[in-house]
């Protein structure tokens, strides 16, 4: 039966096998081709298992090297009480009646102060108040290997001034030498010996080193560090980028302020620094408004105090000079109304002044500073009182805003809006109220008019008198009245407190270190110590293009696999002649027993042995099959028709001057090219010389009658072919060859040729085609452990089960190895 008409090993699970009829169910070959085989990987790393070994010991050592030698790096915490500005607000707006406004506001509110505390005008207040940030100390190891930050720490410390000109971020090494002199570098460019207290001054640096007060000389120590000065916009920029602010809880106004860092005490001393020139800035704010009425009320007291201390001297020698002490009854009523009526033009003029105020600031567009209120300075306008709160409380919000947002979006050019129509309002009622006062100041100075003219009608001396009498009383009761308002702005100045307050302060014993993490950094290396030679491996196993495992044949081709062949360990061309009990013999002993078996036409005596490329051992196989099958009292002619690389002769150790060759030119006879060979049964034709028609001679009347005369004479004809996807030698033998056997090679063979070999099946021209699988090793590809069970299905079985039931001893006998 032609073997093409077989049934499919690998879809039907049968193959044929020694002592147990024709076929026998074999379930290695009933392995699915797809899906991921774990067997298979899981050998692979098993057998690779000392790539892992040095990864984990590579990566441990990294991450041990990392958690040894890196900086530390620290991070502190403190919590800071916000207030909620819009708890207070009008209750009377129709905001106050949205659900979830008051909320919305609150956490708008937060928003705006979390950008003023990342602001960089804030931030630069706080470094600008850290001189000792200005210059970052560093010491080095014994091996210069190591590094550590030092903040308040370092054995000496560098003196400067502010204003000069130091170059910042260059390092200057630092060499200490005694209790009193170390050595500076700068580049390896200036190399100077220095003594603690000199001044070290060029175009580029002006500072003085000192040795701190707990300075201790020790020669075991490393006594190395460098510095550089900082810049303080970098510096300023560095901590805002690195400050983290967040809420608490969503309805509360606590924020949680941290910060990481190589000192824990450095970023601790920052954000107290941080949240004391936070709330001293609002508390500053609260206060400016107090401040803008004293200093108001000032100008006004520097004013009438001149006027005041004139009348005060003028009324004093009128009555020293003119022995006049009191007033009639009529003058003393005149000059009370006249009193009464300067008063209330004081008081419009006051009025008026205050609204002069108000219009300058409102063209000066000021947002810097809180505007000054009515009811501060005694006037009494609820409605302007309400319009410069609102644009104090507008200008504020705008403020805060620009900390945090850019001037071109939305929201602050609503803001913006606000203002300007805030401003609008408050200067139109200012220009109303104006009009009124200058009414009411022009209807006060008619009434002085008339008094003064009843005046007129007293004597001289008395008229003097309330003349003098008159300007002293105006100027003291307005003195008096502007020291108590000074004095009542005062006390609301001394009373007032930040509404912000701090929680907690950061702490330097609080401090957690997040870097490096030594647990973290182990876990991570030893995941990478597992998972990198195992990726590379697959990247490998999936580049690799040669045949390594039988999956790999199964996946192209259904052709049967008739056996296996190991690796060579010996180098002996023959070793089922020469290792007669090696394992590599026994191989080819099953090989022959399925050759037995393989067709059912009992006449099939001609086997030819072919590649596609050369080096896949062919020329090894057929010598040592037609061995082996001589060995069992069979009568084999091995027959060498590699007509262009000859190789038989050199194994079997015989000429080749006579031969195929010499047979087909009609130079020798049958009988004149056979040879017998030192192995009984085994006879041998040469290929003799290499003829340049090789194709031509194998076509010719001579070959056909050279097989028919050689299956009348021998039992099995072995015949080694050229390889087939080289030369077309095999396809000319087609019709002489009962089965055809390519030979593959383990990690040689490549997956392409599979192909090939399954493109002559399915076009029919061989006949009985299977595939012997050569050179498994087992330490395969890649240092994969390839064993032949695992690897191929077929091959020493038996032997896995006398080592799987502990007949390992028994075993011994079979083999030599």
């Amino acid at each position: 039966m032609n073997q093409n008409e077989n049934s499919n090993p690998k879809s039907s699970g049968y193959t044929s096998s020694p002592g147990y009829g024709k076929y026998t169910y074999d379930p290695e070959l009933l392995r699915g081709e797809d899906g991921l085989d774990f067997k298979r990987y899981l050998t692979l790393f098993l057998s690779n298992w000392y790539w892992f070994t040095i990864a984990v010991f590579v990566t441990l050592s990294i991450a041990y090297g990392i958690n040894r030698w890196s900086e530390k790096i620290y991070t502190v915490s403190a919590s800071l009480l916000i207030e909620d500005q819009q708890r207070g607000g009008d209750m009377n707006s129709a905001e106050q009646f949205i659900p979830g406004s008051e909320i919305f506001k609150s956490q708008q509110n937060l928003k705006n102060e979390i950008g003023i505390l990342r602001s960089f005008t804030l931030n630069y207040e706080v470094i600008k108040g850290l001189p000792e940030f200005w210059v970052t100390y560093t010491g080095v190891g014994r091996r210069g290997i190591a590094e550590s930050r030092m903040y308040k720490n370092a054995p000496f410390k560098v003196i400067f001034d502010s204003l000069g000109r130091q170059l910042k971020g260059r390092r200057i090494d630092i060499e200490l030498l005694s209790e009193d002199k170390f050595r500076l570098r700068l580049d390896d460019k200036v190399d100077t010996v220095l003594s603690f207290g000199d001044r070290y001054q060029t175009h580029q640096f002006d500072f003085i080193i000192v040795a701190n007060d707990n300075y201790l000389f020790n020669k075991t120590q490393s006594n190395r560090y460098y510095f550089w000065f900082e810049s303080l916009e970098s510096l300023v920029n560095k901590y805002r980028g690195k400050l983290n602010i967040s809420s608490i809880d969503e309805e509360a106004s606590l924020l949680a302020l941290s910060i990481s860092g190589y000192s824990a005490a450095q970023e601790a001393d920052y954000l107290n620094k941080l949240m004391e020139v936070y709330i001293d800035r609002g508390l500053k704010l609260k206060n400016e408004t107090a401040e803008n009425t004293i200093t108001f009320i000032n100008e006004q007291l520097g004013l009438i105090s001149d006027s005041l201390r004139l009348a005060e001297n003028n009324l004093e020698n009128f009555r020293l000079n003119n022995k006049l002490i009191d007033l009639s009854s009529e003058a003393s009523l005149l000059q009370s109304r006249l009193e009464k009526y300067e008063n209330e033009k004081y008081n419009l003029e006051f009025e008026k002044h205050y609204y002069e105020y108000l219009v300058n600031y409102v063209d000066t567009n000021k947002i810097s500073n809180e505007i000054l209120s009515p009811s501060l300075v005694g006037i009494t306008n609820p409605t302007l009182d309400r319009l410069v709160i609102e644009l104090s409380a507008i200008q504020q919000q705008s403020k805060q805003m620009t900390f945090t947002l850019k001037q071109d979006i939305p929201s602050v050019i609503l803001i913006q809006s606000r203002v300007k129509d805030a401003k609008k309002a408050l200067r139109e009622n200012v220009e109303n109220s104006f009009k009124n006062s200058t009414k009411l100041l022009n209807d006060v100075n008619a009434r002085i008019l008339e008094v003064e003219r009843e005046i007129q009608k007293l004597p001289g001396t008395e008229r003097q008198l309330i003349n003098i009498q008159r300007k002293f009383d105006l100027n003291n009761t307005v003195y008096n009245y502007l020291l108590e308002k000074r004095a009542e702005a005062g006390i609301a100045k001394a009373s007032n407190v930040a509404n912000n307050r701090v929680i907690d302060n950061a702490q330097a014993f609080n401090a957690s270190r997040v870097e490096p993490k030594e647990r973290h950094n182990y876990m991570v290396a030893l995941i990478l110590g597992f998972f990198i030679p195992a990726g590379l491996l697959l990247i490998f196993d999936l580049l690799n293009n040669k045949i390594i495992y039988r999956r790999d044949i199964e996946k192209v081709t259904d052709l049967p696999i008739i056996g296996f062949v190991g690796h060579r360990e010996v180098d002996s061309e023959m070793p089922v002649v020469n290792n007669p009990s090696s394992s590599l013999t026994e191989s080819f002993r099953a090989i022959r027993t399925r050759l037995k078996h393989f067709t059912d036409n009992e006449e099939s005596k001609i086997i030819a042995i072919t590649s596609t490329v050369s080096g896949e051992g062919k020329t090894f196989i057929s010598a040592n099959i037609a061995s082996v099958i001589a060995m069992v009292g069979k009568k084999v002619l091995l027959v060498g028709l590699d007509l262009r690389r000859p190789k038989l002769h050199k194994i079997l150790d015989t000429d080749n001057d006579k031969g195929l060759t010499s047979y087909l030119i009609g130079e020798s006879e049958y009988k004149d090219i056979v040879l017998k060979t030192n192995i009984s049964n085994l006879f041998f034709v040469p290929s003799g010389h290499i003829p340049p028609n090789p194709a031509e001679l194998i076509e010719s009347d001579r070959m056909s009658k050279f097989f028919e005369m050689a299956k009348q004479e021998y039992d099995y004809i072995i015949v080694d072919t050229p390889p087939i996807a080289i030369v077309t030698d095999t396809f000319l033998l087609a019709l002489y060859v009962d089965i055809n056997l390519f030979v593959v090679r383990q990690r040689y063979s490549s997956k392409n040729t599979l192909n090939l070999i399954d493109d002559f099946k399915n076009q029919g021209d061989l006949k009985n085609m299977a595939i012997l699988i050569n050179d498994i090793s087992l330490t395969g590809y890649y240092g994969y452990g390839i064993r032949y069970g695992d690897s191929f299905g077929y091959g020493y079985n038996y032997y896995s089960q006398y080592v799987k039931y502990g007949y390992y001893e028994s075993a011994k006998g079979y083999y030599t190895e």
